[in-house]
């Protein structure tokens, strides 16, 4: 008896895993997206160039598209991409 409590709540916390997970990663892209998003629409403030900012925004684009079809780990690696080309924290 006290063994079957002990594999449902291992079970439960796998499960729980399984959707915090994913969740987690798409938080974080989302607040990427913003953070990419201001400094494109503020590139000469933040000292961003007009071509480095266009490639940004392709990025962003592309990112966002991912985002939508559920590949949280493409969203991020793309949005990276754009944070590292402009200087984005």
């Amino acid at each position: 008896m006290h063994i079957n409590r002990l594999i449902r709540t291992g079970l439960a916390v796998f499960a729980l895993n399984l959707v915090a997970v994913p969740t987690t990663a798409a938080t974080q892209c989302s607040k990427d997206i913003s953070k990419v998003e201001h400094a494109v629409d503020h590139h000469q403030r933040e000292g961003i160039d007009i071509t480095t900012a266009e490639k940004m925004r392709a990025l962003l684009q592309e990112a966002n598209k991912e985002r939508k079809a559920g590949n949280e780990k493409k969203c991020q690696e793309l949005i990276d991409q754009a944070k590292y080309m402009g200087g984005v924290e």
